[in-house]
């Protein structure tokens, strides 16, 4: 009989153990009777099945995992659309309780990390929800009503700027955890990061994580991609910068561009050709680049019949933006835009590093100045044309 109880104290210390050595997830999810709820693991590479349940009346679940090597992330889901994002380490006990109907509207998760991407996803979730609205009521006001539209406008540089306030706030307070990786690649709908890699001090923010990610935990996949995603950004940079010296220094086989206009159609610069034309980047929420616009109307209107024309590249992220400072300024040139920011493909291949910036490219399509504006440009228009 001792021998018997012996082992079975054995038996129940070893699966103490066990347990101490394993990442567990468990919680309830009220309302889910009969639904499969899954446990899937987030890797670079895309969701990964671990586990799943049917969950019965009471809605209690449990999934086990061995220790992990490095936080990780995890979904539990119902669907592709009903699912909480979950940042799991070790051998963390994570509980968590919520509602089939909606599981990432509330919910309460015991865990750190977790907790982390729930205030991002919910703070982001709010901007989202705030952008929509002001591009709804753009939507709906008549063109006519400009200054509705401005004030507008000006809301959605707000809201999107107090978003990266936000991430940025965030990552310098928590630059060791794995919820800043999470914080620096959020998109909005149409991907376009929260952040922009190509903006200096966006990168420095991408740095930081990538740093500190690789000095704790260096065999992480993310903490490589990242560091990789910041050194392929630099590398991309530099060499830009030289592309655009060794443009300045030929002055001539310059890189065409062929972006869509407000109605939508392409057009190249290549197809000014035989036109004196002034390249030029812009963006409506820069203050120098509407007040230039200002003074270029004056010289465009100056020298247009004499064969002198303007294409220009909007840096904007928004196209209601954009559009609504076109209309605004009343520019009579072309004007294109990749809608893509400060990572604007146009303003990459030509090095812009400010705003404003242009080219003066001959009828020939060479290079022949950089950077003129005001009575500069005046005056070098005035040479070339009369």
């Amino acid at each position: 009989m001792s021998r018997f109880i012996l082992f079975f104290s054995l038996l129940l210390l070893l699966s103490a153990c066990g347990e101490k050595n394993k990442m567990r997830v468990s919680g309830k999810i009220e309302n889910g009777e009969g639904k499969v709820l899954y446990l899937k693991q987030l890797n670079l590479s895309g969701e990964v099945d671990v586990d799943s349940v049917v969950l019965k009346a009471k809605g209690n679940f449990k999934f086990s995992l061995p220790k992990l090597e490095n936080p990780t992330f995890f979904l539990l889901k119902l669907s592709d659309k009903n699912f909480i994002t979950l940042l799991a380490d070790s051998t963390e006990k994570i509980e968590v309780i919520a509602n089939a109907e909606n599981l990432s509207k509330h919910y309460d998760v015991s865990s750190l990390g977790s907790n982390y991407i729930q205030a991002l996803n919910t703070r982001f979730d709010r901007t989202k929800t705030e952008v929509d609205s002001l591009m709804k009521i753009y939507n709906d006001t008549p063109k006519d009503e400009k200054e509705l539209i401005e004030e507008v406008r000006q809301d959605l540089i707000e809201v999107i700027d107090n978003q990266k306030v936000f991430v940025r706030d965030f990552v310098m307070a928590n630059p060791r955890s794995f919820a800043s990786y999470y914080a620096v690649f959020q998109r909005f709908d149409d991907g376009t990061l929260v952040l922009n890699a190509y903006d200096k001090e966006d990168l420095n923010l991408f740095s930081t994580v990538a740093t500190s990610l690789s000095l704790f935990y260096p065999e992480s996949p993310r903490s490589e991609q990242l560091k990789n995603f910041v050194l392929n950004i630099r590398k991309e940079i530099k060499i830009g910068e030289l592309q655009s010296k060794l443009k300045n220094e030929a002055q001539s086989n310059i890189p065409d561009i062929e972006e869509e206009d407000l109605n939508g159609k392409k057009i190249k610069l290549s197809s000014l050709k035989g036109k004196l034309v002034l390249l030029s980047f812009w963006a409506s929420w820069d203050e120098k680049s509407r007040k230039e616009n200002k003074n270029l109307i004056k010289i465009y209107n100056k020298y247009k019949a004499k064969g002198f024309e303007v294409y220009q590249v909007s840096l904007d992220r928004s196209k209601i933006l954009w559009e609504g400072a076109v209309e605004q300024d009343k520019l009579p040139w072309i004007n294109v835009s990749d809608l893509r920011f400060t990572d604007s493909y146009p303003a990459r291949i030509y090095n812009v590093q400010q705003l404003p910036a242009n080219y003066l490219i001959s009828k020939k399509g060479e290079v022949i100045g950089k950077d003129l504006f005001g009575r500069i440009l005046d005056e070098k228009l005035n040479d070339l044309l009369n």
